[in-house]
């Protein structure tokens, strides 16, 4: 019961993601919403991270099966892309790259952060 409730949260989210993009003079995508939305809400403390720990954990760990729609897609429009197999891979070389330089600049930065705090709350604490 307690993996459903914290389900029906996250996917609670999702509707709202939909139907705020669906209200919006423009395009923008509905699942950056939702994540926008849960990252407001626990950072607000509305949602606390124990809420929806279980259920993200499971969906974490399944998340390679998730992309297998996206996989067979692909799959299906071969012949669309059988002509451009070559800058695809281009595609995908740099979004990789960028991706995990963006990243590891964003995690750098992170652990900055969480460091100077934790140097100033051991000040305070002498």
């Amino acid at each position: 019961m307690k993996l459903l409730k914290q389900l029906c949260i996250i996917f609670g989210l999702c509707l709202a993601g939909v139907g705020i993009s669906a209200i919006l003079p423009f395009t923008f995508p509905s699942s950056l919403i939702s994540m926008l939305l849960l990252l407001t809400l626990l950072i607000t403390k509305v949602i606390k991270l124990e809420t929806i720990k279980d259920i993200a954990e499971f969906l974490l760990g399944i998340m390679a099966f998730l992309f297998v729609p996206s996989g067979v897609a692909i799959i299906e429009k071969y012949s669309f892309l059988k002509g451009k197999i070559l800058i695809l891979i281009i595609i995908c070389i740099i979004t990789t790259i960028l991706t995990f330089l963006v990243t590891a600049y964003t995690v750098t930065g992170v652990m900055k952060i969480m460091n100077k705090g934790g140097k100033k709350n051991e000040r305070i604490s002498e």
